[in-house]
């Protein structure tokens, strides 16, 4: 019996030692599939790692594969423009040379220009100024390297913005012969001097007249910005995406407050937005320095509406020009400043103008309002890179708008139709424009016009006033683009 006992003993301990044996190797391998786990996460871990590094990679390649289709696309606009200039010198040689022609007349041809040097667009109409006489040395290094002896000068005429002023330039220009004006700036001077233009058969082409009034076809008046009604599409859809679903419009009473607030009201109601109220104030130098009338109606009618709508969901909107800073001074002392909670909106009569945010009072405040407006854009390319180097080394400090583009533009235009035409005569310049217009390629890409003679629209860019830089300072910043193909806005730094 002991004899058992000793083997039962023997054998539990045997079990007890297995046990251990076991459970150790249990915990071995346990231990090792935690570890085989733990490797198994990091390889996965590096695996997701290399799979977005590869992907980065790609994202890179993507992005240099569109750049080199950019610059491809750049090139080849740069070698049709090269091929288009060397077919304009032949036909200048072969057409207008000879006994009579333009070319062998050794003729200095003088375009006309009118713009603003010292009112409320001369921030626009001094680098229009400046760059139409690159625009007129440029023709005339073609011309030359075509052996044509013909020259263009340009004579500048400032009518500050002062309608019977550019009529009486207009008709200066008339008297001493001149066939084609690049200008005026505005709708209101433009309106009030076309039917001049139309009589006398002078060619009118602005860089900047946008008045939808203004559309009208077998005219004298060409214009390379588009009309109002594609600006009135971007302003509204501009403010509605910030969700405004009302909005009380502060206008110039001229062409231009016209048709840009009639423009942007018929579109904004047209998403489902209110208009409120349309204010208008005399547009007119000498009197619009008292704001007093029209703040106290925008107040008004903000008052009254803000319990329908909501301090986030009623928009101010300006058709002004630089009158908007006066108009900015005197609102900030008013109760309740600045009232909406939506950044202030205006049109384009006030895009990146220098003098409001330049001003120590007004441009920290529409920085505070976020002030936000649009303009007219078209794709940068190969000449206009090359002509905002050259730009900026002559005139430091300043930026060459889409207007100082525009005009730019614009006396090719006139220099080009006069050559095609064949003689300085304004009905004959005026017959050819547009097809002339339609294959330029400027600075401001391809010119095409409609019926009308205006600019077919593209895009357009939105920009606000923000504090920035250092030491900070207000200043205008891109915000986002509208497509006018999509009717939508893309928003790069929102306001």
């Amino acid at each position: 019996m002991p004899t058992v006992s000793f083997y039962k003993i023997g054998l539990l301990l045997s079990l007890v030692a297995l046990s251990s044996s076991l459970a150790g190797l249990g915990y071995y391998y346990q231990n090792r599939t935690v570890g085989l786990n733990n490797q198994v996460a990091s390889l996965n871990t590096q695996n997701d790692s290399q799979h977005d590094q590869i992907d980065s990679l790609k994202g890179q390649i993507a992005n240099l594969t569109q750049q080199i289709k950019n610059l491809s696309s750049n090139i080849d606009q740069l070698q049709s423009t090269n091929t288009q200039l060397l077919n304009q010198i032949i036909q200048l040689r072969n057409q207008l040379g000879g006994t009579g022609g333009l070319c062998s007349s050794g003729k200095t041809l003088t375009i006309g220009e009118l713009t603003d040097l010292s009112d409320g667009l001369s921030n626009i109409g001094i680098k229009v100024r400046e760059s139409s006489l690159l625009a007129v040395d440029d023709v005339n290094s073609l011309l030359s390297s075509g052996g044509c002896n013909l020259r263009f000068s340009l004579v500048v005429d400032d009518y500050a913005l002062d309608n019977s002023r550019a009529l009486s330039d207009l008709q200066s220009f008339s008297a001493s012969g001149i066939q084609i004006v690049v200008g005026p700036l505005n709708s209101g001077a433009a309106q009030f001097i076309l039917p001049f233009a139309n009589s006398n058969h002078i060619v009118l082409v602005s860089p900047s007249s946008s008045s939808t009034a203004l559309g009208i076809p077998n005219d004298y008046l060409f214009r390379t910005a588009p009309t109002d009604a594609a600006q009135g599409r971007a302003d509204a859809r501009m403010m509605f995406d910030k969700g405004a679903r009302a909005v009380i419009i502060v206008e110039r009473h001229d062409g231009y407050g016209i048709s840009v607030g009639d423009a942007t009201a018929m579109k904004f109601t047209s998403l489902g937005g209110k208009v409120i109220d349309t204010i208008q104030y005399d547009a007119t130098s000498s009197s619009t320095t008292d704001f007093t009338p029209v703040l106290q109606t925008v107040q008004n009618d903000f008052n009254q509406n803000v319990g329908t709508y909501g301090p986030d969901k009623i928009a101010l909107y300006f058709v002004s020009f630089e009158e908007l800073g006066s108009l900015v001074i005197q609102a900030s002392h008013q109760s309740g400043f600045p009232r909406t909670q939506l950044p202030w909106f205006g049109a384009d009569g006030t895009t990146l103008d220098p003098v409001l945010t330049g001003n120590a009072t007004t441009g920290p405040l529409l920085a505070q309002l976020r002030y936000t407006s649009p303009q007219f854009y078209t794709v940068n390319n190969t000449k206009t890179l090359q002509f905002y180097h050259r730009f900026n080394s002559l005139y430091p400090g300043q930026s060459c708008d889409q207007y100082c583009l525009g005009a730019y533009d614009d006396v090719w235009l006139s220099a080009l139709a006069t050559l095609q035409a064949g003689s300085y005569d304004g009905t004959k310049i005026q017959a050819i424009m547009s097809t002339v217009a339609s294959n330029y390629y400027g600075l401001t890409g391809w010119t095409e016009l409609d019926t009308n003679g205006d600019r077919v629209p593209q895009s357009y860019q939105i920009w606000k006033i923000a504090i920035v830089g250092s030491p900070s300072q207000p200043s205008w910043i891109l915000a986002g683009t509208w497509d006018a193909s999509l009717d939508s806005v893309t928003w790069l730094t929102p306001p």
